[in-house]
């Protein structure tokens, strides 16, 4: 162990924990999909666009924010709804029945756009963590 792996925060969950979370959100997933009747689908990954915007509308401010970002950013279609895709799961791993603002922002958090700080020229800066 190095001086800089003591340093480190210890991790709030091991591997078995996270497992259980994705086995659950997994089965989440599949129950809400066939309750649906998309028989076709069985994880978020494997939604279209139509119904991803059934199953993943977000809360008002997330989609506030999903809006302010897209525009800032210049999402397209398949940049919104990956975005999109990505909340679901994060709220399906949360246990969550909705998306919030919480959820899009930390999915909007892994495109590299808003890591590198890219936009649209002109466009002010998304803050996917301000209140």
């Amino acid at each position: 162990m190095t001086a800089a792996d003591l340093a480190l925060p210890a991790a709030s969950e091991g591997n078995a924990e996270v497992r259980r979370r994705v086995v659950a959100a997994r089965q989440i997933q599949a129950a809400r999909l066939e309750a649906l009747g998309k028989k076709r689908s069985r994880t978020n990954a494997e939604c279209d666009g139509r119904q991803l915007e059934e199953i993943a509308t977000p809360d008002r401010a997330g989609l506030a924010l999903l809006r302010e970002a897209s525009e800032t950013l210049g999402l397209s279609a398949r940049g919104y709804h990956r975005t999109l895709r990505v909340a679901r799961t994060l709220a399906d791993l949360d246990g969550e029945e909705g998306v919030s603002r919480l959820h899009i922002a930390e999915a909007l958090s892994y495109r590299g756009e808003t890591l590198r700080g890219q936009r649209k020229p002109g466009a002010e800066p998304v803050d996917v963590f301000a209140a």
